[in-house]
């Protein structure tokens, strides 16, 4: 088995499916916060494991391949994803990825915690993230977006 960076082309010369994308329908039930440090991040996860979330989908964002799996303009992602793009334009949403990916562009830190089949940890998720430092603290449900910190 090969592996390749997303977007770049593999050994056999075809290029790479980009990764997933953030902030779409498939990616409700999620809380999603800014980091300035790993080491802000490591305290967080340590919050969330304590919590009992050691079988939660945890992702990170960072840098440029960050930014591309966010894919601000769904370019990367193909026709479905720039409509879905557009659609969010007329939402707090596109605004919120557009911080998020400038966020990463100054050398910070999204972690994303998947909390869709335990809503009732959100708080306990938003209080872990705010006691770890973390920032533009969101969670992201069904039908609404919810700001959990400033």
């Amino acid at each position: 088995m090969t592996r390749s960076t997303p977007g770049r082309p593999s050994p056999a010369g075809r290029a790479a499916r980009p990764a997933p994308m953030h902030l779409t329908m498939l990616s409700r039930g999620r809380v999603y916060g800014l980091f300035r440090s790993l080491e802000d991040v490591q305290a967080c996860t340590q919050r969330l494991l304590s919590l009992g979330l050691a079988g939660q989908s945890v992702q990170l964002l960072m840098g440029e391949d960050g930014a591309a799996a966010l894919d601000c303009d769904g370019r990367r992602h193909g026709l479905w994803a720039r409509l879905l793009r557009l659609m969010q334009g007329m939402t707090d949403e596109r605004a919120h990825v557009e911080r998020y990916a400038e966020a990463l562009g100054w050398g910070e830190i999204l972690l994303s915690v998947d909390v869709a089949g335990q809503p009732g940890q959100v708080p306990q998720v938003a209080q872990a993230f705010r006691e770890s430092g973390a920032h533009f603290v969101n969670h992201y449900g069904a039908w609404v977006v919810e700001p959990l910190s400033a």
